[in-house]
């Protein structure tokens, strides 16, 4: 601290500062003591907890199965169905949902694709492959080049799970 004043000034500025920065510091102390409580008790904006979001996708599974009542033709809503069974860990239940889907819109690469996660969760490497492959041919067909690239990528980690069936499957 560079002081051209008395020194008597210098030194009273020198404490005001030094006492200054202990109650910046005190303040940062109690503001982050707070927060980690507050954090504790409360969870963040946005957050919820366990119970909380079983019930959101009770829900959410309701409103779909609702959804499909008023037009069980629609594929888009049978997926959302099977989203939803997926956040909850049915997966039977969202294998059924896509394979609804699949059955009202044979060309639904995103069931096909899902289809392929859902069995390989089941640890039914061929059934999951089968379904990635169809996927990629119907995102290669759409052009939809992005999509190809996750499949194939998706079909390298099934390769190594499952490396006996991909040889079965023509590339």
């Amino acid at each position: 601290m560079v002081c051209d004043d008395k020194p008597k000034n210098c030194i009273l500025r020198f404490l005001f500062v030094e006492e200054s920065i202990r109650n910046v510091k005190l303040m940062i102390t109690c503001l982050t003591f707070f927060w980690v409580t507050s954090t504790i008790v409360n969870p963040m904006p946005g957050e919820i907890n366990f119970d909380d979001f079983r019930q959101f996708k009770i829900s959410e599974i309701e409103d779909q199965i609702k959804l499909i009542q008023e037009d069980p033709l629609d594929a888009v809503e049978y997926f959302n169905l099977g989203l939803a069974y997926m956040g909850m860990g049915r997966h039977r239940q969202e294998i059924n949902s896509y394979l609804e889907a699949i059955r009202l819109d044979s060309s639904y690469a995103n069931a096909h694709f899902n289809l392929a996660m859902a069995y390989d969760l089941l640890k039914d490497g061929k059934v999951a492959i089968s379904h990635a492959r169809k996927a990629e041919f119907l995102y290669g067909k759409k052009r939809k080049h992005r999509q190809v690239r996750k499949v194939r990528r998706y079909l390298n980690i099934l390769d190594e799970k499952y490396g006996a069936y991909r040889n079965n499957y023509p590339h």
